[in-house]
């Protein structure tokens, strides 16, 4: 996984963009839709300053297909929106925290960067 981020001194995130590699393995299986899944998950309840990019190119390999069946996508999408936050903070010397809460969605049925709305958010 490699990202940009954009983001203010107080940890306020202001734009982001990710690139990710699947690796698909060499038989017919769900990893497209797995690769859906991570790129759907990966905003999570983050705003992303109303401005995230993400790309995840999904390669076939010559090693055995290995595709999850539960949770499909989420855990990896979340581990990597939880790794830029965290990164953020370290960056501006703020708790994970504290900039978690500030990028969170808000308000109201709040929209994700699918344009998405949250509805019982």
């Amino acid at each position: 996984v490699k990202y940009e981020v954009a983001y203010k001194n107080d940890g306020t995130i202001e734009a982001c963009i990710v690139e990710a590699w699947g690796n698909a393995g060499f038989t017919h299986d769900f990893s497209g839709f797995l690769f859906l899944e991570v790129v759907e998950a990966v905003p999570s309840v983050y705003k992303w300053g109303n401005n995230f990019y993400m790309k995840l190119n999904g390669m076939k390999l010559n090693v055995p297909t290995n595709t999850a069946v539960r949770s499909f996508g989420s855990p990896q999408g979340m581990f990597i929106a939880e790794t830029i936050i965290e990164h953020v903070a370290s960056l501006v010397g703020k708790p994970a925290e504290e900039v978690r809460e500030k990028n969170m969605l808000h308000g109201q049925a709040p929209i994700t960067p699918w344009k998405q709305e949250m509805e019982f958010y």
